[in-house]
């Protein structure tokens, strides 16, 4: 005996006349239906078109006032007083402008094509620059402005820093120290945000940048340390924040050690304390100065700084004792006393031999150290002999 014949359910269908009605009601909407009844329904589907009647608050002229053909009118009204910044083809309907029709979000070309239709100088200035802000390059312009209307000027999501912020990590928080500049004010005092000629997105050269509020520090100065006068700010200083005053990048020591590798010497036996402890610019300007070795005074003056001035009420002096350098290394030396060379060649590059041992005071001092009876600097007699010295030669 053969088994019933199965019965199979057809597929239900009301989905398709719902579907089918869905589609009859679109197309009423769409052909039918009042121009404020189309741009209700347009807003409903659609992101980014304005109600009816306009975008809210801006006066913009009413959608009833277009014609079937979407075409942009003769003599469109001005926009009244609105705190909101519109883009002039949004507020004119002009949906076409940017988009490939006004019932889709795509967009007119490749990624800031549609932008750069219009803005031709930018366009431009882009083409030509040498630097490039990366979302301009890719054409992702609504990473930092709104297509239709922003509170900003220029369309702007966010303003100043806070704009930037959206992509770059915040650079003041590298450090105590903060370049006021960068605290204070808006990203783009310095840097442009579409595209440059200059590394970092500069405006103007680093040099240019940091002379708009920074001073001339070579102004009228006959030496100039070689970074600064070719506008080389940042090889020491770090532009937006750091952990070290000034904002340099390393300390002072090893600042100047990045260049001048040689001061102190490995090998020195006897090193200036302020060069052992790096302080270099307790004697050198780092910009410019007056003086050779852009030491910030001459000899001795640089040196009463620290050391007391035992010249000042000296009755006999040594001719030479106010020229510090001539006997004296400023850095590092192999001798004590920061001598230049050996005390006896150091004196005999003055004294003859012959005239020392023509003196009755030095029988029996050959081999003796000069300094064992003779000041370098200040002594009571001519002789510059110290104190509780006598010898036949001061007689």
């Amino acid at each position: 005996m053969k088994p019933p014949p199965v019965k199979l359910n057809p597929r239900p269908v009301w989905p398709w006349l719902a579907g089918i009605g869905f589609l009859l009601c679109v197309l009423v909407l769409a052909s039918g239906c009042r121009p404020e009844t189309k741009q209700k329904w347009l807003t409903v589907f659609f992101d980014g078109v304005p109600p009816p009647g306009g975008a809210p608050k801006t006066g913009l002229m009413p959608i009833e006032q277009l014609n079937a053909t979407n075409n942009t009118p003769k003599n469109p009204p001005p926009l009244q007083a609105s705190k909101e910044v519109i883009h002039p083809p949004y507020a004119q309907h002009e949906c076409t402008a940017c988009h490939e029709s006004q019932f889709s979000n795509a967009m007119r070309g490749k990624p800031g094509e549609a932008c750069f239709g219009c803005h031709k100088t930018l366009q431009q200035a882009f083409v030509a620059s040498k630097v490039k802000h990366p979302p301009v390059e890719e054409g992702d312009c609504k990473s930092c402005h709104n297509p239709h209307h922003s509170p900003n000027k220029k369309l702007l999501v966010k303003t100043g820093s806070a704009l930037c912020l959206t992509c770059h990590d915040d650079p003041l928080a590298a450090g105590k120290f903060k370049h006021q500049a960068v605290e204070a004010g808006d990203c783009t005092d310095c840097h442009a945000p579409h595209a440059t000629n200059f590394k970092g997105l500069l405006k103007k050269s680093v040099q240019e940048t940091c002379a708009d509020c920074h001073d001339d520090l070579t102004a009228k100065k006959k030496f100039v340390h070689s970074p600064v006068g070719d506008g080389h700010c940042l090889e020491c200083h770090t532009p937006h924040a750091s952990k070290i005053a000034k904002l340099l990048k390393q300390p002072v020591k090893q600042t100047c050690a990045s260049c001048h590798d040689d001061i102190p010497a490995k090998n020195a036996k006897v090193v200036h304390q302020p060069v052992g402890d790096g302080d270099c610019v307790a004697c050198h300007n780092p910009h410019a100065t007056d003086q050779k070795a852009l030491v910030k005074k001459s000899a001795p003056a640089l040196c009463w700084d620290c050391h007391d001035n035992f010249l000042e009420k000296a009755k006999f002096k040594h001719d030479v004792a106010e020229d510090c350098l001539g006997c004296h290394k400023p850095h590092h030396s192999a001798e004590s006393s920061l001598l230049a060379k050996n005390i006896f060649k150091l004196c005999g590059d003055c004294h003859d031999e012959k005239d020392l041992q023509a003196a009755k005071g030095h029988a029996g001092a050959t081999g003796k150290v000069c300094t064992t009876c003779h000041d370098p600097h200040v002594g009571k007699d001519k002789y510059l002999l110290k104190a509780g010295k006598e010898t036949p030669a001061a007689k």
